[in-house]
This record gives C-alpha cells, structure tokens and sequence, in this order.
C-alpha cells in the first residue's frame, strides 16, 4: 500500500495527467491545486520521461513483483489529463482529496494487484482494496481518487458531541455509559442519513449499517461496568472512536466524490473559474484563508491561549497561483486578494515609493543580488494596532486590556518620528564574496607537555555588501555615532565610520549622506561614496523592478558561480553544486504595490541555453544530482 501511495504522489508531481475529473471537485472546497498532464507532455515526451533518472527508478521499484512495467502508461493512469488535490473542511474533520484519471481501470489493477495480496472488491458500484486501513483508495473506470482525513480534536471537546459519539472525558469521573451509547448510535444514524441523502447517490442503507457497527464496536470497551478506568484506557478509547470515525468518513467521501454531480462542483464558483489559466502547467487556488485558518487552526491550545485569532485577520483574504514551464524561463506568478480592511491598510503602509538616490551607488557588473523594499515606516506603526485589534479582541478574560494596550502603545508612540528617522525604504547589495586572511589564538601541547597560546592565521570568506535607508532626521544616527565614539566602539577616517565586530574578520562601515544612511563592508565603496565618485551602472529593467513594486529581489547566477569559492569553503566535493551554478540563469522575484485589492508577485528563473524548455532542466537537475 505504501509503493501504492507512492506511485500515485509521483504521477501527480511529476507527470499527473482528459477526462473532465475537476467537476468531481465540490463547490465548497476550500483549496484546489491542478496538474496539467496535457501542458506537460508538450514539453516533454513519454519516453524521456521513462528514460529519466525519475522514470527509470519508478518503474525497476514497480517492477520487482511484475515485469510487464515497460512505462508509466502501463500503469493505468491518464497522463494526458489534468489531476487534482483538493482540501475540504468542516468543524468536524479535515479532508484532503487527490483524483488521478484513469486511462486503462485493468491495468490499475493489475498494478494494485501486483503490490499485494490484498483483494480487490466492489463498495456501492465502485472498486477498492479489501481491508484498506490507512487512506481511503477507491476507483472506478474514468478516475482513482484517495482521501485522507484527519479529525479536528477541539471539535469533540464539546460534551454534547461527547455524547453524541460515546466518547468519555478523559479523566477518572466515572458516568452512566449505557445511556450515552444508546444516545450516541441514535443522532449519528440520523445526521449520516441526511449526510447520505444531501451529499451523495451512495446507498443509505449499506452506510448506516456500517456507521452504526462502527459505534456499537468502539464502545464496547466500556460495558465492563468498571468506573475505575485510567486516563490511558479512557484516551485509548476515545482514539479509537474517532478513528473509526475518520476512516468512516473518508470512506464516505472517497465515494461521493466519485459521484460527484457536476452542477454542485467547483466549476459553479465564480472565483475558481476566474484563477484558471489553459496555457498554465500547473495552478493553484485558495479561497478564504480565513475560513482556513478557522478550521485548521480555530481549536488548538495556543490559539485558545493567545487569543490570535487569524481567521479574523485574514477573513476574505484569497490566492491564485500558475506555474509556466516555457522555453527560456520557469515562471511562477500569484494573485492575493485582501479584504477591503487588509487593503485599505496595505495601501498606506506601501504608498512609500524607493528611493530614486539608491541608484545612484548600484553598479550591476559588481552585482551578485540585491533586494529592494519600499515601505513607509509611519503608516506602518499606524495600521498594524489596527489589524492586531481584530486579532486580539477576542482573548479569554483579557480581550478588553489587549485592545487597551494596543492604544496606549499607539499613544505614546510617535509615528511620525519614527518615520522621519528610518523612512521605510531600502536597499540591499551584495556586491562580492571576498577572502581575508585572519588571526586567531588555539591552544596546543608544546615539548614539554605544557598547554600554551598559539596564534594561527586562516582564511575566511565574508561578503561584501552594502546597505541604503533613507532617512529625514538623521539626529538619532548622530547621537549614537557620538556616544559610540566617546566609547571607542567605532572609529572615524576618511570620511566615515568603522566598526570592527569582535573576533570576526568583518569590519562595518556607516555614513549617512543626501538622506541615505550607508552601512558596508566594503572600504572602497564606502570611500567613492564619501568622496562623490561612485561609479554607478544599472540597466533600465532593474531600475523598473525596484522602482514599480513595493519588494523586490535578484540573483545573478554568473556573477554568484565567478565569485563563491566552492572549494575553499568545502560546499561540495562532487561537483554538483558547481555544475548547477555556472550552468544556471538569472532569476528574480517582485511584489506590485497593490491595484484596487490584489497584490501581484512574479518569481523567474532562467533556463539555461542548452536546456530546450524548463521543464527537461527540472529533470536534468534531478537526473544530475541524483546520480
């Protein structure tokens, strides 16, 4: 069952793929990921796939009970569809759902019958493994679907639930247990009656016989008429309920998900269709991170503790997300949307925009990275007690003091100084990795066997960066230079600061200039900063990405292979790591300042020129650093 499990994780990562098996999705899922099995096999055939370093170990694991494995096609599977996961949850239990389409249902089930002794049987017009006890595995001739639930436990604290289900506290208390079972079997026939009838075609009959057996069994534990059971029987018990419960219900669903109607699946939710994209290998979709949170997280200890409430914070907060595989770049691209609250506030903590002096200290053919960030430090200290009220208002007996201290932090801080000493924008670069020679002190047996001082020298690689903030009110920087002078923490020459860290090679170096406060490592960028002779060069499309969003980042894959010294720092002895690093592009990352409610991010990298597309480069990294 394991390599079973396997193999279908595998079929869905790596080459998941019509039949149209997304109306099998319910309308109230709140998270759909989808595997473009189409897109896929344009870019790269079925047999590269099988002669991959991937392909080639699946099928000699598959193959040591059959030998008939010859590719993935024989093992049943549709790999020109699209697969699905999906995760649904309620206040009860939390699913998560993956269907796979099926191509050829006998060979599926020669492969399931060449993993096991396990029978295959028939359950309510569809197929499954006979005595199944891990995740719920049914099929039928158009798709295998798989789902895993996991019971939320703050749910059945819940006395009335307790009793519903025979569940005892789990502590010595003894109570009248005869009472609760006959209680407990009769509400959960009726509430799996009205699930059956609402939610499925599947037999009513055949489920509440089984959900009935299912109660009856799990308490028999406690017809002994003993009151005298331990915290570890009780709990035992109790486990038990609640996994027959599970194993129930995903069972349940498992099966209407099958027979799934299509005018109630997701293709009915505007939003869904609205984050789909055909040319896309692979997308992703959240609908309320919210409602997600609220179920996942609404009853665990420390969110009861704390008071955090983030289903409050993030209520109508939604993601869409795509992954292009193309020729020249891998591209993955997101949409967040927030809720009007969230994106009234994020428009003002983003309306700072960076600041355009930065450009004037880059020089890109010395650039490895660099990161960029515009935020306005005022509105930020503004709005983020506003956001934490709605989060902490509802703290157990302290709800009131916590909304209360948010204010009187908001009152005795001055935002507006705040800001005007660190104005929110920055910008990060990494401009070389160097090698210094350092002195240290060991200890070592001299020819007397005395334990002596020796003083070493080695060499250290350390990165040569630099930092820029803007600032309005550079004051506070000079009050802390002065005290760090008088202290002789730091020393000035040549127009600027040092500061040598204790027992590092690293020495830090501060000026503040035209409202840029400058923190380096580098003595000659800092002395061309000091002296007006910086020789800046940045291309127009990196002046773009700092400029138009709110975050951005980059990497320089040639410069990052040129300058890191693999050897010397011992990173890699195979020479993987080196082949990757100068066979790699460029890649960067960006965040928009936000349009109307939504805030989009990009992430590229690269493809290098001998790869055809992105996607045989994902299988010859894999085949490369398998090996």
């Amino acid at each position: 069952m394991k390599k079973l499990s396997c193999l279908i994780m595998l079929c869905l990562s790596v080459v998941a793929v019509a039949q149209n098996t997304i109306s099998k999705i319910p309308s109230d899922a709140s998270v759909v990921a989808t595997i473009k099995g189409k897109n896929l096999l344009q870019l790269m055939s079925m047999e590269e796939i099988n002669n991959s370093f991937v392909g080639i170990e699946t099928l000699k694991e598959m193959s040591r009970k059959n030998s008939d494995f010859k590719s993935l096609e024989d093992f049943g599977f549709n790999l020109g569809a699209s697969s699905h996961y999906f995760f649904q949850a309620n206040d009860s239990i939390n699913y998560n759902a993956f269907i796979v389409p099926m191509k050829d249902v006998n060979k599926f089930e020669a492969l399931v019958s060449s993993q096991g002794k396990k029978e295959i049987v028939s359950q309510n017009g569809v197929r499954t493994i006979q005595g199944q006890n891990e995740s719920a595995i049914f099929w039928d001739a158009s798709a295998l679907v798989v789902v895993d639930a996991s019971m939320n436990n703050y749910f059945f604290q819940d006395k009335a639930v307790m009793a519903r289900y025979g569940l005892k506290s789990e502590s010595t208390e003894a109570y009248d247990e005869e009472e609760t079972i006959v209680e407990s079997t009769e509400v959960y026939e009726e509430e799996v009656e009205e699930t059956v009838i609402e939610s499925t075609e599947v037999s009513e009959e055949v489920y509440e016989e089984e959900i009935e057996e299912t109660v009856i069994e799990s308490t028999e534990d406690y017809n002994d008429n003993d009151d005298n059971y331990s915290y570890y029987d009780v709990y035992d018990a109790n486990n038990k309920i609640k996994r027959e419960l599970s194993e129930n219900w995903a069972t349940l669903k498992a099966i209407q998900i099958l027979k799934q109607s299509p005018n109630r699946s997701i293709l009915k939710n505007k939003s869904y269709l609205k984050s789909l994209d055909d040319n896309a290998e692979a997308t992703l979709w959240v609908h309320d991170f919210g409602q997600l949170y609220s179920n996942v997280l609404g009853g665990l200890y420390f969110s009861e503790l704390a008071g955090f409430d983030l289903g409050q914070m993030y209520a109508n907060n939604g993601l869409s997300a795509k992954l292009l595989l193309e020729n020249d770049r891998m591209e993955l691209s997101t949409s967040y949307r927030m809720s009007d609250q969230m994106a009234e506030s994020y428009k003002k903590m983003t309306s700072r925009k960076l600041n355009k002096k930065f450009l004037d200290y880059v020089n890109e053919d010395r650039m490895i990275g660099y990161m960029s960030y515009a935020m306005d430090t005022k509105a930020t200290l503004e709005e983020y007690p506003i956001i934490l009220k709605s989060i902490y208002k509802n703290i157990p007996y302290y709800g009131e003091e916590a909304v209360l201290g948010l204010d009187m932090f908001s009152l005795l801080l001055d935002e507006a100084a705040v800001g005007e000493v660190l104005n929110g924008d920055l910008l990060f670069l990494l401009s070389g990795i160097s090698k210094q020679e350092v002195t240290y002190t060991t200890y070592e047996y001299n020819d007397d066997y005395e334990y002596i001082e020796v003083e070493k020298t080695k060499t250290e690689t350390i990165p040569d960066f630099l930092l820029m903030a803007s600032t309005e009110d550079s004051s506070m920087f000079t009050k802390l230079i002065k005290y760090a002078v008088n202290k002789e923490m730091v020393t000035f020459d040549n127009g600027y600061y040092t500061f040598v860290i204790p027992k590092s090679p690293l020495s830090l170096h501060f000026v503040i200039k035209d409202g840029i406060a400058f923190l380096g490592t580098s003595k000659a960028e800092m002395r061309k900063i000091t002296t007006g002779t910086f020789d800046a060069k940045l291309s127009s499309k990196h002046k773009k990405r700092m400029l138009d969003n709110s975050t951005s980042l980059f990497v320089s894959a040639e410069q990052l292979a040129s300058q890191l010294p693999i050897e010397e720092m011992g990173l890699d002895g195979s020479g993987k790591l080196e082949w990757f690093l100068n066979t790699s592009e460029d890649a960067y990352m960006t965040a928009s300042k936000i349009k109307g409610n939504t805030v989009e991010t990009k992430m590229v990298v690269g493809v290098p020129g001998s790869e055809k597309n992105a996607l045989k480069y994902i299988f010859t990294i894999i085949d490369k650093f398998a090996k």
